[in-house]
């Protein structure tokens, strides 16, 4: 299996926002994203996108292959984000086949698939009417 590598990857022309991501090279210029994209949220986790290489930084040109995940993500408060009934969503994920990534603490980004047996949006909404006020 191929290795990752961290890959800094451009969104905009402008080049000001650029990432960081673990990506695993698949042809000379297209990459399937092993990390999610904090600037570009139309990239998930698993899409295999198109750069163009300029000066060091890879210019992203298109999503060549959409992934067969469906993303998930929600703003988390301290008390919910350290939660024992996260942490068991994040079990039921990885025991469903889907991956997740707490970014920052409170930023919960769950991938799942279409088909998978878990309802994520509706665990998610179960879990945090515990924490509303």
């Amino acid at each position: 299996m191929p290795e990752t590598v961290g890959l800094h990857i451009c969104f905009d022309e402008s080049g000001r926002e650029i990432e960081v991501l673990d990506v695993i090279p698949v042809a000379n210029d297209k990459y399937r994203i092993e990390e999610t994209p904090i600037f570009y949220p139309g990239i998930t986790l698993g899409d295999i996108i198109r750069v163009k290489k300029k000066q060091g930084i890879s210019y992203y040109v298109e999503t060549v292959q959409k992934s067969a995940y469906e993303r998930f993500a929600w703003l988390l408060s301290k008390e919910a984000a350290s939660s024992p009934e996260i942490t068991a969503l994040k079990r039921v994920v990885e025991e469903n086949g889907g991956r997740y990534e707490q970014i920052f603490g409170g930023f919960l980004v769950i991938h799942m698939s279409s088909s998978a047996a878990v309802d994520v949006e509706a665990e998610m909404t179960r879990i945090l009417a515990k924490f509303e006020l």
